[in-house]
């Protein structure tokens, strides 16, 4: 009998199926609980191990080569038949993994919090995935999903995490120059970030604040909160920014909030969970410790 071709180590392989999935080495060091250095690491043994490249590191994150596209689908089956067998000799191992699907921005709040998460619950595995548009996800596809919306969907429990304000937000530096936020009338001069989609705008502030519509200008559209927030970071324009996303930023002095009117946000973030008995133990955990998160 021949003898059996040696493998690689099992834990370039998961590190790879999460870098593969998230498109990132960062995220998938919060998943698997490792420093970036860890995961880019046991990536770089893994394709010398393999004789060639995986991934094309790019200036701006990182892509599949063409053997990583053929060699993924085939490491993800192995893990999950993996993980499928362990669960049908050793049935009574509680299941400790949680797979969530994040809408859009709320990952800028969720991932610099999971280490506290971690630190308390060591032996929860996590699987973050990010869905921007409701028709991309089936609860049943994830235990948990946080969703952007009104709240009304037809899944089993939805739960209303936040209860945001919207209000103006920019960088520090457009307090200065020839026309400075410190009066409305100022707001003409710059450029207005829109996020595409969201049900309430500058449109909305702009009635509240009395200020004629002519005085509205077009600005940017952007489709995701989180771009719409690195572009103001970077001095870009004035996003109505929600609260609860642009707190830590605003708390760190990298934005300011220079109008005090804030108008009441038309969506929220909802916890979407299925059947009480199809969420498990780890997932209620993950729930309980998010919603006591959020309220702190």
């Amino acid at each position: 009998m021949s003898p059996r071709p040696r493998l690689p180590t099992l834990n370039w392989l998961r590190t790879f199926e999460s870098a593969a999935r998230h498109m990132s080495f960062t995220t998938a060091a919060v998943e698997l609980n490792l420093t970036q250095a860890a995961v880019s690491q046991q990536i770089k043994l893994l394709e010398h191990y393999l004789c060639q490249p995986l991934f094309q590191r790019m200036p701006r994150g990182i892509q599949l080569t063409a053997a990583g596209n053929a060699y993924l689908p085939k490491v993800k089956d192995a893990l999950d038949r993996l993980g499928l067998a362990t669960q049908e000799v050793f049935g009574h191992v509680k299941e400790q993994r949680v797979r969530v699907r994040v809408s859009g921005a709320f990952g800028l709040w969720l991932m610099p919090r999971l280490t506290d998460f971690k630190q308390r619950f060591p032996d929860i595995e996590l699987r973050i995935s990010r869905v921007q548009w409701v028709p991309e996800v089936r609860i049943q596809d994830y235990d948990l999903e946080i969703r952007w919306g009104t709240g009304v969907w037809a899944e089993p429990e939805v739960i209303q995490l936040t209860h945001g304000q919207l209000q103006p937000t920019c960088a520090p530096a457009l307090l200065q120059g020839d026309y400075p936020l410190d009066c409305l009338e100022h707001l003409q001069h710059h450029r207005l970030m829109h996020i595409s989609g969201n049900l309430s705008g500058w449109s909305d502030w702009f009635r509240a604040a009395g200020l004629p519509a002519e005085q509205l200008s077009l600005g940017d559209q952007i489709d995701a909160s989180d771009f719409c927030h690195m572009a103001t970071l970077s001095g870009m324009g004035v996003m109505l920014g929600l609260d609860f996303l642009t707190e830590d930023a605003v708390q760190a002095g990298q934005l300011v909030r220079p109008f005090d009117l804030a108008i009441a946000s038309a969506e929220n973030y909802y916890l979407i969970k299925p059947e009480a008995d199809k969420v498990s133990p780890a997932a209620e955990q993950f729930a309980g410790w998010l919603q006591e998160s959020i309220a702190s």
